[in-house]
């Protein structure tokens, strides 16, 4: 295995990481958007009987831009759902072998997409399509992300392709994998056994 020195870090791929970390970020802001306008509806319908005709598009809008938005620094992160039972004590070659085969289905997969998405996107657009609530917002609103996060998943997969040959075969940790709570009770009984 290479040392992490060697892993490329073009100005290319460094772009990449930090779109996907500035997409987080903003996600992270839309949370705390959603959570303070939904606030306000709550105290707007029950204390002072005016609810409003806007949180609720708006939160389910952002709600799709978040999470679309952050697909690229989940995988960044090495935080996609993975099954690693049998990946956890396979030889070095077979879980480079996995990480790519996943990567390359990933790539492939987000620029069907983006260029599926894309259609649907100029659509709406085109034919002025709403969606059917009380604002009526522009369908392509709620489309879009859709496109610009499996575009950002695409290049984020493409990178962690690049970086794979010199980063080192994935690591799997069968005890990341338990629960918290059996944490306390495992430290505990080592304690008792030490005592």
């Amino acid at each position: 295995m290479l040392k992490s020195s060697t892993v490329p870090n073009h100005w290319l791929l460094r772009i990449v990481d930090r779109v996907a970390d500035v997409c987080g970020h903003l996600g992270v802001l839309m949370i705390i958007f959603i959570t303070a306008v939904l606030s306000y509806e709550a105290i707007a319908r029950y204390f002072f009987h005016a609810p409003t005709q806007w949180t609720q598009d708006i939160s389910i809008t952002l709600q799709v831009w978040f999470t679309y938005m952050g697909m690229a620094l989940v995988l960044k992160e090495g935080k996609m759902i993975r099954i690693t039972a049998m990946l956890g004590v396979a030889p070095a070659w077979v879980r480079y072998v996995c990480e790519a085969l996943a990567l390359i289905i990933i790539l492939l997969f987000s620029i069907m997409a983006t260029v599926k998405g894309w259609d649907v996107v100029t659509d709406s657009f085109r034919l002025g399509r709403r969606q059917p609530t009380m604002l009526a917002l522009p369908n392509w609103i709620a489309e879009l992300p859709v496109v610009l996060g499996f575009a950002l998943l695409a290049l984020q997969s493409l990178a962690e392709l690049i970086r794979l040959p010199f980063r080192g075969p994935p690591e799997f940790n069968p005890e990341s994998e338990l629960e918290l709570d059996d944490e306390p009770t495992r430290t505990t009984a080592g304690k008792e056994a030490n005592a």
